[in-house]
């Protein structure tokens, strides 16, 4: 089972209970999960080195809304990542949007989520510069989810970040000491305040919120872990097909793991209200999910390359990218791209 065919096979009936509310992007997603690999692409031409057959493949679509896609992009961000690695404690911090803002997040989408990663960042980076006994720069990877597991709307923000920074005025890197990072309570105070004062000063109306906002704080090993968790979802959609379970013709079901029991649960919804569900997940073009900062970020190259040698870190070599690879059906030999067919316009 796969979620374009249950896209294109609930396409009128979606459309015409919410075809009138979608954004732009979420049009775009859907055109491009329902055309993936399908000749709307156009195609790619093959020919076999070994006994010379000629085929063709379908070009996938590319979108980062579509589970069929972006497999190299998230493992090339996964590589870069581990470059980055230091030998020191890793945390897992989690800022989440309260309910009372997620509507105005909905209409808002671009404007709220840029200033709830800001906020977050720039919450994170005062606490490490007033840390007492840190007192300095922290490198940070921030990466913005919208979804529960079970796929309802949840704006946060995860940030991985390693427990040691740099301090810039006696040019030294400093470890965190102990195993606790910061009170999360502190975090999320400030944070609220952050936020509120930017989303006021981006002229939105606000909703009276609750005064204590959660903020979790945990720790995660060497951070290799957390990463792999964010890579997930960076560029495959919400959900996987496999954990599609059911298509009735009028309800979908799906599956998901429960965070604190890590048992499988199922979920039904009537079809056009699964797709609606996954949709909502959808960003806004050109929105960058993923953030690097401080020496983490892509412009601090020799500083980073400078703590890693301080702490005797052995960079891993990059592995060569992921190609795909066509293997002829008659003679099993690895087939090359040889050239390409654009897709047919459609009449009219």
């Amino acid at each position: 089972m796969e979620l374009a065919a249950i896209f294109e096979r609930h396409r009128e009936h979606f459309l015409s209970r919410y075809g009138k509310t979608l954004t732009s992007d979420q049009r775009s997603a859907f055109h491009a999960i329902t055309g993936c690999r399908t000749g709307q692409y156009g195609e790619l031409l093959l020919t076999c080195q070994g006994c010379h057959h000629h085929g063709t493949r379908y070009r996938s679509c590319g979108h980062r809304s579509c589970n069929q896609c972006q497999h190299q992009s998230t493992q090339a961000w996964l590589d870069r990542q581990q470059q980055k690695l230091i030998p020191v404690n890793y945390y897992l911090v989690t800022f989440t949007l309260p309910y009372e803002l997620r509507q105005l997040a909905r209409a808002h989408s671009r404007t709220a989520y840029t200033l709830l990663i800001q906020c977050a960042v720039a919450t994170f980076k005062r606490f490490g510069l007033n840390q007492k006994d840190l007192s300095a720069e922290l490198g940070m990877c921030a990466v913005l989810h919208t979804h529960t597991r079970r796929l309802d709307y949840h704006p946060h923000v995860h940030i991985v970040v390693p427990g040691g920074g740099v301090n810039r005025s006696r040019r030294e890197w400093r470890k965190l000491q102990g195993d606790y990072l910061f009170n999360g309570r502190a975090l999320a105070a400030a944070f609220r305040g952050a936020l509120l004062h930017a989303l006021a000063g981006a002229g939105l109306t606000l909703p009276t919120t609750p005064k204590r906002w959660i903020v979790q704080c945990q720790k995660v090993g060497r951070g290799l872990q957390a990463l792999r968790y964010l890579s997930r979802y960076l560029y495959k959609g919400v959900i996987s097909n496999r954990n599609l379970v059911a298509d009735t013709g009028t309800h979908v079901t799906f599956r998901f793991r429960d965070s604190k029991t890590n048992a499988f649960h199922t979920r039904t919804l009537p079809s056009e209200e699964f797709i609606a569900l996954v949709l909502q997940h959808v960003l806004p073009k050109g929105f960058r999910r993923a953030r690097d900062y401080g020496f983490l970020h892509g412009n601090a190259k020799v500083l980073l390359h400078i703590v890693q040698w301080v702490l005797g870190v052995q960079r891993p070599t990059l592995s060569e990218p992921e190609k795909a690879h066509f293997v002829c059906p008659h003679c099993q030999s690895e087939m090359h791209v040889c050239g390409f067919r654009a897709a047919r316009q459609k009449p009219g």
